[in-house]
């Protein structure tokens, strides 16, 4: 969860998320009707928790990042394409995303897109135009476009997708999803790495902080950390910026 907060405030601008789901039941995602609790005639959908045929969505969910990875290469590729042609020399470009479960028992993406500069808005339009166009011969379905036209700042936009990995309950403790449970060790999220170089918020430097931490309240004796990292996580833990590198 904070990895997606720290980084998405350090962007700071107006953003988009965009949704890009499984397909339906034309893609053989078929209704488990056995399993569901309605009146038999009535619609079935994920809300009145029905669920998608096990094997079918098993099968989905097993070949949906690599299906993802494709799709994201092929669409980054045009969006690039269109900057060149305009001849803007800086690109825009895809924040993060974040894996969801959804209730029918399929995963689906929530895309976030800088919206901020004249650049970054013609690169989303051209990027989630593509992924409408050439997501279903990828076996995705529906891509959700409206967002675009109204972006939001990225600091609520973090607050949205973190609820979906986990929740705080009333007496303090944390509820991990069923996104998290389904996903095992598997990679829920992705964060830009222009992102993470600039905060310095990834997995292992979040890790690095909470260690430091631990440290000033004596709960560590020792820290060992690679060259850089300590100075890294303490601004972190506090929230500066990160010491400039080097040349």
């Amino acid at each position: 969860m904070r990895k997606l907060r720290e980084n998405l405030r350090a962007y700071g601008g107006l953003v988009s998320m965009t949704t890009v789901t499984a397909p339906g039941e034309e893609a053989g995602l078929v209704w488990d009707t056995a399993r569901c609790s309605h009146p038999p005639g009535e619609s079935c959908s994920g809300r009145k928790g029905c669920r998608v045929v096990q094997g079918a969505a098993d099968l989905w969910n097993e070949s949906s990042r690599m299906w993802w990875r494709e799709l994201n290469r092929i669409a980054k590729q045009h969006a690039d394409r269109r900057l060149r042609a305009l001849g803007y020399e800086k690109r825009g470009g895809l924040l993060a995303y974040s894996w969801e479960m959804q209730r029918r028992g399929v995963w689906h993406l929530h895309i976030v897109l800088g919206m901020q500069t004249a650049p970054e808005r013609e690169w989303a339009r051209t990027y989630v135009e593509t992924l409408r166009t050439i997501g279903p011969s990828k076996g995705f379905g529906f891509v959700d476009a409206k967002p675009l036209e109204t972006p939001r700042e990225a600091r609520r936009v973090a607050g949205y997708l973190s609820k979906y990995l986990a929740k705080w309950n009333p007496d303090g403790s944390i509820e991990v999803s069923e996104t998290v449970t389904a996903a095992g060790r598997t990679l829920l999220n992705y964060v830009s790495r222009d992102l993470t170089l600039l905060t310095g918020a990834t997995m292992r430097g979040l890790r690095n902080a909470r260690l430091v931490w631990a440290s000033r309240e004596g709960f560590v004796d020792e820290l060992r950390f690679r060259p850089g990292e300590l100075i890294a996580a303490i601004a972190l833990l506090d929230r500066r910026a990160l010491p400039a590198r080097g040349p």
